[in-house]
Order: structure tokens, then sequence, then C-alpha cells
């Protein structure tokens, strides 16, 4: 998925979970939340309302909520009369029944007990007079009693009510009014109605059929916008820590989805940088958007480079050794040149000054010539040295053929030293023509010039190496560390001239192979090893 349809996707997750918090929090508290402010405001109401007439004795200067509901009682604590106030009446109620007065009496005594049992309870009195509930149910049955509709109208009332009504005295102004037809013979008449600090709805219904006229009243306290703002003004403080954390959460969420693959590339770009070589630990990138792609990219990209640094690297190592070898042969070649050539100058200018023996041109031409030819034999081995590790062409070779071939051009030294030889096995080997040649030809020229007379020679031919024993003579094992290098010889006839070893080895290595030289009991073992199956697209 691509950054930009992850972003896409984390603000509708974000703004989804945003929602949801705030419908949860509109369905499932604010509710509750406002149902408890209004409890708690009702609860202040009552104390204030309570305080405030008895003090005043008066709700006239009393903000009431409901004030066609709300009314206060006032029982003194001696006489007959009891006071009740609202804020549209005030009324007088004078006990007039001896009975009822005595009960009146015996309730204040009542009240009275009770509030010096709740000293008591705080250590400032001691009273041994308890009031129980039956006593207050046994007492208000009898006054009930009292009441009936017939003595309530009677001259010898039990009571005497003195009302005196007060009016809305403009309490009240009307704010609207309007009807709701329900069908043509029923309506709802909706009235609002405002005392300053509350308002109020009343909904009178009337419908008419055969049967009369039908009408129900119903008032009701008009909801208010001012009683749900504080609840929600008391809530803006954790509804905006709620959800600054969760824009904290989600977007560090989201940016370590981000930022920390970016952090990880710009570790691995840094590691590649400062490894050697470019080697470094792989990372997986596992995400399918564009930094995912640019890892996977730029870790591809540090493969290559990787590859082509080894590859250059070995190629530098191979230019310097071979740049080694070329100094140190031609060093060596020039300084080896000097003794035939210097020995072929001596004997031709004896001859020419006919100085003692050499006046006999015949007996010492020869050897010039043969010093002159060991210097071509010399120039010729440096030239096809470096042609064929310029030029060389791979074919499938039958080497028991080329072993054959090479065993024709020394079978005089062969027949006259009496030696055995014998060639068991076959194999094929991936090589240039010329230079295997050159390798089996150096091998098997060192094998009969080494081998003493009467001696034998075991070749054995596979598909993996060719080996090469001849019996009957070791190698010094002072020569064998430099066995290889250019020059060496264990002939001291020979001395300066040996290079057949060396340019053996040097071909092998460059066909991919292996040359190795041990001494076996009482014989000399030579092992070409020839490239694997696998390496032999660079043999």
């Amino acid at each position: 998925m691509g950054l930009s349809k992850k972003t896409f996707l984390y603000s509708i997750v974000l703004a989804t979970i945003m929602t949801a918090f705030i419908v949860g929090y509109f369905v499932l508290m604010l509710p509750s939340l406002y149902v408890d402010y209004v409890m708690k405001h009702n609860l202040e109401s009552v104390k204030e309302i309570q305080e405030g007439y008895r003090k005043e004795r008066s709700y006239d200067n009393l903000t009431v909520r409901n004030p066609s509901a709300a009314f206060s009682l006032e029982i003194p604590d001696e006489g007959s009369e009891i006071y009740v106030a609202g804020k549209f009446f005030q009324m007088t109620v004078k006990v007039q029944d001896e009975e009822l007065q005595a009960m009146l009496d015996t309730f204040r005594n009542m009240l009275e007990n009770m509030k010096y049992m709740e000293m008591a309870d705080t250590g400032k009195s001691d009273v041994s007079e308890e009031v129980s509930q039956e006593d207050f149910l046994r007492l208000w049955k009898q006054i009930s009693g009292k009441f009936s509709e017939n003595n309530m109208i009677s001259e010898n009332a039990p009571i005497a009510v003195q009302l005196d009504r007060r009016g809305n005295q403009g309490i009240y102004r009307e704010e609207y009014s309007k009807i709701h037809m329900l069908s043509e013979d029923s309506f709802v008449y909706e009235g609002g109605v405002s005392d300053g600090n509350y308002s109020y709805t009343t909904y009178v219904a009337m419908c008419y059929d055969k049967n009369g006229l039908f009408m129900t009243v119903l008032p009701t306290m008009t909801p208010q916008m001012g009683e749900i703002r504080p609840v929600v003004m008391e809530s803006l403080p954790m509804i905006a820590a709620v959800m600054f954390l969760l824009v904290l959460l989600s977007s560090r969420f989201f940016s370590g989805k981000i930022v920390n693959p970016i952090i990880q590339l710009a570790g691995y770009a840094e590691s590649a940088r400062t490894s050697d070589g470019l080697e470094r630990e792989e990372i997986a990138f596992e995400s399918e958007d564009e930094i995912g792609a640019l890892g996977n990219a730029l870790q591809e990209l540090y493969r290559e480079l990787s590859g082509k640094y080894q590859e250059l690297a070995e190629k530098n190592k191979a230019l310097a050794e071979e740049n080694e070898r070329q100094e140190v042969f031609l060093r060596a070649t020039s300084h080896q040149l000097k003794t035939p050539v210097a020995a072929a100058l001596l004997l031709v200018e004896g001859m020419m000054n006919e100085v003692g023996k050499y006046k006999n041109v015949k007996e010492y031409l020869p050897e010039v010539k043969k010093q002159l030819l060991s210097m071509r034999k010399i120039v010729e081995d440096i030239l096809y040295l470096n042609y064929h590790a310029e030029n060389m062409q791979k074919e499938t070779l039958p080497i028991e053929d080329l072993v054959q071939e090479a065993l024709r051009d020394y079978q005089v030294q062969i027949e006259d030293k009496g030696l055995r030889v014998t060639l068991k096995g076959s194999g094929n080997v991936w090589a240039d023509r010329e230079m295997m040649k050159k390798i089996v030809d150096n091998l098997l020229s060192n094998a009969v010039q080494y081998t003493p007379k009467g001696e034998s020679i075991e070749i054995e031919a596979g598909d993996e190496a060719l080996r090469i024993r001849n019996a009957g003579v070791t190698i010094d094992k002072k020569l064998m560390p430099g066995i290889f290098e250019p020059f060496v010889s264990s002939d001291e006839s020979r001395k300066g001239k040996g290079l057949g070893l060396y340019v053996a080895s040097y071909y092998s290595r460059l066909s991919g192979g292996r040359l190795e030289v041990e001494n076996m009991e009482n014989s000399v073992q030579t092992t070409l090893s020839f490239a694997k199956a696998e390496q032999r697209d660079g043999f």
C-alpha cells in the first residue's frame, strides 16, 4: 500500500475514532452528567428557598424554579396557627378543634425531643426519652382522621383557612403561542411564558366529538441551553485531554510506521557506506509502500555494487600479482640472458681473434649455436607466455590424446634412457589447446629429464586431474617452497633455465586449475587438477 493510501487510511481511522469518542460521550456520558447536574441544581435550589423563606418569611424576593408548585410550611413553637406561603399566595391555617390542637402540641414536643436527641448525639445534652417512628405514624393517623369532606365544609370545621391571593404580580411574561392542528376536531395549544429566570410551556389539548368536549392541560418547564452548557463546559477539559491523547497516540503509531523504516533505511545506507567492501547484513523490508520499494531497490543496488566491488578487487589483486610477476620475471630474464650472451660473445670473439683453442672454429661454433638457441628458447617462452595469457580459445580436449602427442616428441630420450612409460585412464578438459599442450609438454619434459635410467613414469588421466609419477628421484626439500618460481631447477647444469614448472603453473592458474608437486616414496608426483564443472564458465 502506498504512502498516500496509508495517510488517507490513517485520516479515516483517526476521524472514525474521534467520531466514535464524541458520539459515545454524548450518548453514554452526557445524559448522566446532565441528570447529575440537574439533581445538584435542584438540591441547591431547595436549600436557597428554605433559607430565604426562613429569613424573609416571604417568597417575594426568592427565585423559584417552579413557582406554581413550590411552597413552604411554617409551624410556630406555640399557638394554634400554621402558615403556608408560595409565590402566588400566602395562607394562614388556624386550628379550632381542641383535640387537634393537643395533637399539634404533641407533634411539637416530638420535634423538640428529636432536636435534643440530635444534641445528645453530639455530646451536648442527655435525653432519656426517645421518639419512635411508630409515634409519628400514630399521631398522623389521629390528625388525618379529623379531616373529612363533611368536616371541612361544616361550621365546626377543625381548622379555619385565611387565603391571601397575590396573583402573578407580573412574574410571568408571555413569550410565544401557537396551535398544532391534529385533525378537524382536535388541536393542541402551546403557550410559552417566562419569569425572567426560567421558561415554562403549557400544552392544552382539546377535541370535540358526539360525547362532548375533552380538554387536557400539561404544564412543563421549557428546556434551556443554559442548563446543558455548564455540563459541556465542565466536560471540555476531559474531552480535550482524551482527544489530544488519542491524536498523540495515533500520530505516534502512524509516524512510527513511516519514520522507523526511514531510520532503518538510513542506518542500512550508513552501514553499507562504512563497511569494507560494501559487505553488510541485509535487512528485510516488509512494507509494500514507496519506502519498502526504495529499501529493496537500494539493497539490490548495494548487492550489485558489492558484487562489482568484489570482482574489481579480485581483478586488481590479479593485476597486482601479474605486475609483480612480470617485474620479477623480466628482471630475472634480463639477468639470465646475460650469461648465454656473454658466453656467445666470448666464443665469437675468441674465434675471430684465433686465440688459443678457439682457433678450432668447427669445434666451438656448435657451442655458440647452443648458447644462441638457449637465448631463443628463453625469449620464445616469454613471448609465448604473454601471448596465450591474452588469447585463450577454450574447447573440450581429450587429455589422453595430448599426453600421447607429447610422448612422441620425447620417444628418443625415453628409449635412450630405457624408461618404462605407462598411460591409463581417459578424460576431457575444457581449455585452450596450445596452452594445455604447453602444460603437458613441460610436465612430461621434466619427468623424462629427471627420471633416472631404467626407471618408470606412470601417467593417469581423468576428468578431474592428470597425475604423473616418475620413480627413482626426489626433489630437494630446500627447493620445494619455490618450485614454481622462474629459473629454479634441481639440475645444476641447467641452472638459470628452469622455466618449465613456472610456465605450467602459470597456465594452470589461467585455466582455472591447480598444479601441485610433492615428493612420494622414492618418487615425485605432479598433479594437474582441472576446473570443476560449475567453474568452467570462467575456466
